[in-house]
């Protein structure tokens, strides 16, 4: 699992990744009644979201993906790219090495404390950012 931002200027390999996460895709519908039966109105894509929990490790284990920071700097990495106020690219691999999942999010909540280990535990919320074209055809 990969967070990265301006086209991989930066990369984070997260060091645990979690064992399992759900990619909400949701659909904007509305239910109208009519004199005989309800309808469905089908309406707009709605934006994915993903949220995973884990932590980030002060101490080495032989299970860890990415050794490169420890702790807080994972924190303080991924506090800096949010007072930035950029988009930021989410790339999940399966254990093949296949891409499941390559979206660009905004981190819209980030929850982080000290567990009993020591180690930096994290929820990390983040929704679909859909870039905007403005060009014209």
């Amino acid at each position: 699992m990969f967070l990265s931002i301006n086209n991989n200027a930066e990369v984070m390999q997260l060091p645990v990744p979690p064992s399992e996460y759900n990619v909400p895709s949701p659909w904007g519908t509305e239910q109208v009644d009519g004199l005989q039966q309800s309808l469905l109105l089908i309406g707009l894509k709605g934006l994915r979201s993903v949220d995973i929990k884990s932590f980030f490790p002060i101490r080495d284990y032989p299970f860890l993906q990415n050794r490169n920071m420890w702790g807080m700097a994972y924190v303080n990495t991924i506090e800096r790219w949010r007072e930035m106020r950029i988009p930021i690219r989410l790339v999940i691999v399966d254990s093949k090495g296949a891409q499941s999942l390559n979206m660009a999010v905004a981190i819209t909540n980030f929850e982080h404390g000290v567990g009993r280990s020591g180690d930096i535990d994290y929820t990390l919320q983040m929704t679909e950012f859909p870039f905007v074209s403005t060009a014209r055809s």
